[in-house]
């Protein structure tokens, strides 16, 4: 007997979905059969009602199901015994197809049932040694061709993350139609980098003690119009959930706890880790009280908040 009920399991939710749509391709059902059901925008009852129902047009159907809160939440819902039931005794014309992008808690009645009766595949984290011949493939199978510093630059703006790397490939594709070339200059041109990826390559850099890096991300935010405020701010913050992070690594926890107890993704947990092993908990709080008395010095009107920020950076 086939099976009826999966549940894919991953940190990121673009390969969550890439690893479903190549289930749903293979078992080859009309695409006009394929439905979506997001539990955040959509009722149980809805669901349910959906899966018990024979589809009029074709001998199967497949229903994609998102936030399915009941692996990981407990909430009062009347209609939560009849999932679980349906567990049991589920409808052999439809496929149901579980999409979660977070630990599951195996004290709940729904994850007990679902580990007895739906097949669970766990999609991992790309690693990421995997990213840049996974980018050069995406445009060489379309006859681009792209310098190898213009991927790394790509990589490094996008943070290792899948879902925004696929964006910025697409535009990419788009902006470099004609000649198919992309250089380094066409990845600065294009590729943003936001607020929260410039402040964790800033914090790394600090970390690290690498002053030319401190400088060149810290003058790329000061190009944006960042008030030094908001980054020291965010500085502090990072520091923070580094000093955090210390503390969970002596408590014994691994990199996949610490993901969890974050909900980051396994590569950012990753590089939490390798910051909090740089320096000991004594230097990292010792930074985090200069920030703090440098916050407090720019609010009083002691010291000019570019000047201050400047100077906090260069003594490192």
């Amino acid at each position: 007997m086939p099976d009826l009920m999966y549940l894919y399991i991953g940190n990121d939710a673009f390969l969550v979905e890439n690893a479903v749509e190549q289930l749903v391709r293979k078992l080859d059902v009309d695409p006009f059969n394929v439905l979506t059901y997001d539990l955040d925008e959509h009722g149980l009852d809805e669901l349910l009602q959906e899966m018990n129902t024979i589809s009029f047009f074709a001998d199967k159907k497949i229903i994609k199901v998102k936030h399915p809160w009941f692996f990981y939440e407990e909430r009062n819902d009347d209609y939560l015994p009849d999932l679980i039931k349906y567990f049991h005794n589920s409808n052999e014309d439809t496929t149901i197809i579980f999409l979660l992008e977070r630990g599951m808690d195996s004290s709940l009645p729904a994850t007990k049932e679902a580990k007895k009766y739906v097949r669970i595949e766990t999609v991992a984290d790309m690693a990421k040694e995997d990213f840049k011949p996974y980018v050069k493939k995406a445009f060489e199978s379309l006859k681009y061709t792209i310098e190898d510093l213009a991927v790394d630059e790509l990589l490094e703006r996008t943070n290792y993350d899948i879902s925004m790397l696929n964006n910025e490939i697409a535009k990419l594709k788009l902006f470099a139609f004609d000649d198919k070339k992309i250089a380094l200059k066409d990845i600065k041109q294009l590729v943003a980098r936001n607020l929260e990826e410039n402040i964790f390559e800033l914090t790394n850099a600090v970390l690290a003690k690498n002053k030319k890096r401190i400088l060149e991300v810290y003058y790329d935010l000061l190009e944006k119009n960042e008030d030094p405020i908001r980054i020291i701010f965010n500085i502090a913050s990072k520091l923070k959930e580094t000093i955090q992070t210390k503390q969970l690594l002596e408590k014994g926890y691994n990199q996949e706890a610490i993901s969890s107890y974050f909900n980051v993704k396994s590569s950012k947990a990753y590089y939490m880790v390798k910051n909090a092993q740089q320096l000991s908990k004594a230097s990292l709080e010792g930074l985090y009280e200069k920030l703090s008395n440098l916050d407090y010095d720019i609010k009083s009107g002691r010291m000019d908040k570019k000047l201050g920020l400047e100077l906090f950076l260069l003594e490192i």
